[in-house]
């Protein structure tokens, strides 16, 4: 099973929608697709409402767990209440122990991450083989990365045994018409060169009202033909990046 976490340490990046929309094009290239939602507010998992519910994740932060029955599209909701948070060493223990059970029943794990570093961020980062990255070219866009970094090398050093593989940072919610947005993606093509997506999610309400909906806005019952093109070059070059 490939796990791929979506992370950022900010609210309003977009990791549900990109979270989603990877979930249902790994669905619908037939994949077994497992969806780990780890946010408290469980928007992936009212998006995701083709993909069958198996409750609270909480099991998998507990010794003696037990693998349930698994359906070819699943999702874990986090309907936990804080009750680890005061003994998370141990939830992380248990969740080391019980994720690799489920790695035969699915091809792949789509995990959507709290906006805010925690204990739960921690997990999903000691567990995935892939990291994507959404940034907001805003004025708080490079502070989030650098936490995240942080965030990376304290997982790196304490939850793993290799270091975790960043897919990519995407730049999202982009408008075409503001220039310091633009010069910024420049900036960061400068930057980071390879390790920025090459493709770019435009600023399209269609992408964030078609999760509201529930599907992915390849079936979004509007006008897409500007929003369409864009989510798939992104999410062909996701796929493309998470198999090199």
């Amino acid at each position: 099973m490939k796990t791929i976490a979506v992370n950022i340490e900010k609210g309003g990046a977009g990791k549900t929608t990109i979270a989603c929309h990877l979930a249902w094009h790994l669905a619908d290239a037939g994949h077994r697709v497992l969806v780990l939602d780890l946010d408290r507010q469980c928007n992936a998992s009212a998006a995701l409402r083709d993909f069958e519910s198996l409750g609270s994740c909480k099991p998998l932060f507990e010794n003696a767990f037990q693998p349930p029955a698994v359906p070819e599209r699943a999702i874990y909701s986090n309907r936990m209440t804080g009750e680890y948070d005061a003994d998370y060493g141990k939830a992380l223990g248990a969740f080391r122990a019980n994720f690799p059970m489920l790695s035969d029943a699915y091809d792949y794990c789509v995990i959507d991450t709290p906006p805010a570093w925690s204990w739960i961020n921690f997990a999903a980062l000691m567990m995935c083989d892939d990291l994507i990255v959404p940034v907001e070219l805003g004025p708080f866009g490079p502070d989030s990365t650098r936490q995240l970094s942080n965030s990376i090398q304290t997982v790196n050093q304490k939850g793993r045994r290799t270091p975790i593989r960043i897919a990519g940072l995407v730049a999202n919610r982009v408008k075409a018409n503001d220039r310091n947005q633009l010069a910024m993606l420049e900036e960061l093509k400068a930057k980071i060169g390879r390790n920025l997506f090459a493709t770019h999610l435009p600023d399209r309400a269609h992408y964030s009202q078609a999760v509201q909906a529930g599907v992915p806005v390849w079936r979004f019952d509007k006008d897409v033909r500007a929003s369409l093109p864009p989510m798939r070059a992104f999410l062909d070059e996701a796929m493309e990046r998470i198999r090199s």
